[in-house]
C-alpha cells in the first residue's frame, strides 16, 4: 500500500501546492517587462524629437539618432539573449541596468537637443572692468632720426 502512495506521488497527475513553477518571481518578470516598455517608449520619443530638431536646427543631431538606434539594438540583443537562455535567468538585474543606462542616455539627449545658449539670452549683469590703456609706440617713432654728427 505504501508503494502505491509513493507511485502516485511521482505520477504526473500529482499536484503539490508548495511547488514552485517559475525560476523568477512573477513580480521580477513584470518589473523587467515594465523597464523594457519604458525604455522602448523613451527611445521612440527621443528619436522623434531628434528628427524634428535635426530637421529644424542642426543636422548633426542625426548622429544622436544613430546613437539611439545602436543603443536600442544593444537592448534588443540583450533581451533576446535573456529570452533564449544565453544569459541566465538570475541575471535579470543586467537587463534592468542596460535599460537604465539607455534611459539616462535618452534623457541626456533630450536635454542636449533642447539646450539654450546662456550667453545670448541674458544681458551682462555686471559692469565690465575698467581697462588701463597704454598707447603703443612703434620703434621708428621712439627717437628722432639721427642726423650727421656735427663736426664732421
Amino acid at each position: 500500500m505504501a508503494d502505491h502512495n509513493r507511485a502516485s506521488a511521482s505520477s504526473p497527475s500529482y499536484y503539490d501546492p508548495n511547488a514552485i513553477f517559475f525560476e523568477l518571481s512573477p513580480k521580477l518578470v513584470l518589473l523587467v517587462r515594465i523597464v523594457n516598455i519604458i525604455v522602448l517608449l523613451m527611445v521612440a520619443i527621443t528619436t522623434i524629437l531628434c528628427f524634428v530638431q535635426a530637421h529644424k536646427e542642426n543636422g548633426s543631431y542625426y548622429l544622436l539618432i544613430c546613437n539611439l538606434v545602436l543603443s536600442g539594438i544593444v537592448c534588443l540583443v540583450v533581451n533576446w539573449w535573456y529570452k533564449t537562455g544565453d544569459i541566465g535567468s538570475e541575471k535579470y538585474w543586467y537587463i534592468i541596468l542596460v535599460g537604465c543606462v539607455i534611459l539616462l542616455q535618452c534623457i541626456m539627449t533630450d536635454v542636449f537637443i533642447f539646450k539654450t545658449d546662456e550667453s545670448h539670452s541674458h544681458p551682462a549683469s555686471t559692469i565690465s572692468p575698467r581697462h588701463n590703456s597704454t598707447v603703443p609706440i612703434p620703434w621708428t617713432s621712439m627717437k628722432t632720426p639721427a642726423t650727421t654728427p656735427s663736426g664732421i
